[in-house]
């Protein structure tokens, strides 16, 4: 049977470090060092190595599930032990065309137990769902955890995680919280391009969003939370019923979690995103404080241009304010930009996105029409019908780029074909 093997965890002051071996075909999913490490703002040498490895299971153990292997621990924590089930039950029930098999075998269960003294812990990417969660839960005073898992074997140097950082800092020193910092490579330790080629198809999604990043944040915030007695870790919703997508957090995963005397809560499901905007702009009205909505992933800076910076934009403006007051530097002329930009990239667009986001978007505008700050889109954008520009967009692409795009597709292939040879 394909096996890994936690063979070490190591632990120095601020820092963990997680050393494993690979039987069979497996090796490929990962990067040549087999090694996991994540760093703390926080010293955890006190943390027992049962709570401790509770991450790197997080991390690795759906990789066993949907290839049928088995993962081999000295020492786990017997809450979180026990709740993998119920988290292996809700990814099946997700993705019912990959039989979800696999083992866990662990060494010594222990069962460790405190008295909460902190009642809440929350995800804080600085983002609208992690920055609405927060308002949701702010009189628990909850500890903020910000985190970084795109470091190679080491830590770098990152213009977006200074940037996430200082956000979040300032943040917490607003409102008198604290923060937990946390460094690490559990998004680069695994090859997830060669488990999108052997799965992508069956899943239906991809490795990192169907089924690795809710446990990878989740777990890499749990030995904290652990030494720090904190009852329960909240995780802002990507997601909501309006629309449902099977993902890695979803209130059936995520709320299944346990840790120690410790729980998860996936916050704000029942909320759209547009609910979320409405949250927001209610809040830092009422509040008159200024607030960085950070929403470009991967950027130190919202880059403005994009397709989740523009919705998030003008969904501030169908709430009938101005997103320069919530960290959108916006050209001038946004109703040209908007324009632009739907030119070039409306032929990319998924029905759900246009359904569950830019619809929405469209209807609250109508409602608020007389709230509106930017008047120049009431001409156009309310009415733009996303399906049949989509349609035409995309023919007028097929058209101009088909053979570059055979010939992308073909290249695509072959470096698949050298990468798993």
């Amino acid at each position: 049977m394909k096996k890994i093997i936690l063979n070490k965890i190591t632990v120095n002051q601020n820092r963990v470090d997680y050393f494993f071996t690979i039987e069979g075909n497996l090796q490929k999913y990962f990067n040549k060092n087999n090694h996991m490490f994540l760093e703390y703002n926080y010293e955890i040498s006190q943390v027992p190595h049962a709570i401790l490895a509770i991450p790197f299971v997080a991390n690795v153990m759906p990789l066993m599930w949907i290839t049928d292997s088995m993962l081999i621990v000295d020492v786990l924590d017997k809450s979180f032990y026990d709740c993998l089930k119920n988290v292996k039950t809700a990814y099946q029930n997700m993705f019912p065309n990959v039989e979800f098999k696999g083992q866990l075998v662990v060494d010594k269960i222990e069962d460790h137990i405190y008295t909460p003294e902190r009642e809440a812990a929350s995800l804080f990417s600085g983002g609208l769902d992690a920055v609405t969660t927060f308002i949701r839960v702010k009189d628990k005073n909850p500890l903020l955890i910000t985190e970084y898992g795109w470091h190679d074997d080491e830590i770098q140097e990152s213009e977006v995680w200074n940037a996430d950082k200082e956000n979040a800092i300032s943040f917490a020193e607003q409102y008198g919280l604290e923060n937990i910092l946390i460094q690490s490579n559990y998004g680069t330790f695994i090859h997830a391009q060669s488990i999108d080629y052997d799965y992508h198809k069956k899943l239906g999604d991809s490795w990192w969003h169907g089924l690795h990043h809710g446990l990878a944040i989740i777990s890499a915030g749990i030995p904290i939370a652990f030494k720090l007695k904190v009852e329960c870790i909240y995780i802002a919703s990507s997601n909501s019923p309006l629309f449902q997508v099977a993902c890695a957090s979803d209130p059936t995963v995520d709320n299944n979690i346990r840790y120690a005397s410790g729980k998860v809560n996936h916050d704000g499901y029942e909320l759209t995103r547009q609910d979320k905007v409405k949250v927001l702009v209610n809040y830092y009205d009422a509040d008159k404080e200024p607030v960085q909505i950070r929403v470009c992933f991967k950027n130190k800076e919202n880059c403005c241009s994009c397709e989740k910076c523009l919705r998030t934009i003008l969904s501030i403006v169908a709430e009938g304010k101005d997103p320069k007051y919530f960290g959108f530097n916006v050209p001038d002329n946004l109703s040209v930009h908007v324009k632009s930009f739907l030119e070039k990239e409306v032929k990319f667009f998924t029905h759900t996105i246009i359904t569950i986001y830019w619809k929405i978007i469209q209807n609250t505008m109508r409602e608020n029409i007389n709230r509106i700050v930017h008047k120049d889109l009431l001409d156009w954008f309310m009415d733009y019908d996303f399906a049949t520009e989509r349609k035409k967009a995309l023919l007028r692409y097929r058209v101009t780029q088909f053979v570059p795009i055979i010939n992308r597709r073909i290249k695509t292939k072959i470096n698949r074909i050298f990468a798993n040879s």
